[in-house]
């Protein structure tokens, strides 16, 4: 009871989630953007790129742009590694591509991810921006997204 008086008194709402129950789609959301936003990434120049998407041309999609500029592929079957690449529209209208090598076959850098913001116009994309970021495997330096080098 006098816990209760207490909690109420400091406007302190106990936690009703038990060990084990998984977060909502909305809370994981959540989640993931307050990761994202908190994750160091590394610049990396567009203007070199951007001259080869000129004389490219061609009609290509956003993750057809980030293929070109990131076109390694998995050709062994050796690990677990794996490449993924995720496209979303951002507020401004801009496409923001994002590239994630995970499982690398390296014995320190475990996986690199590459974010790449892109606007389009007369049917022509334009990089704005790129930026990259890596993770260690265990006992190489850090295990989550950031800039340091790893051992």
């Amino acid at each position: 009871m006098i816990l209760t008086i207490t909690l109420i008194s400091c406007n302190i709402k106990p936690d009703k989630k038990k060990e084990g129950t998984t977060l909502s789609q909305k809370e994981q959301e959540v989640q993931v953007k307050t990761i994202d936003e908190n994750e160091e990434f590394k610049e990396i120049s567009s203007g070199d790129f951007n001259q080869l998407l000129t004389e490219k041309g061609g009609d290509l999609s956003a993750k057809e742009v980030m293929k070109l500029f990131y076109p390694n592929k998995i050709e062994t079957g050796e690990g677990n590694e794996k490449i993924e690449i995720l496209e979303k529209v951002s507020d401004n209208g801009n496409v923001v591509v994002t590239l994630t090598h995970d499982n690398l076959l390296d014995d320190s850098v475990r996986g690199e991810k590459y974010v790449m913001e892109l606007t389009k116009s007369n049917n022509k994309w334009t990089v704005l921006s790129i930026k990259k970021n890596w993770k260690c495997w265990d006992g190489r330096g850090h295990t989550d997204w950031g800039i340091k080098l790893c051992n």
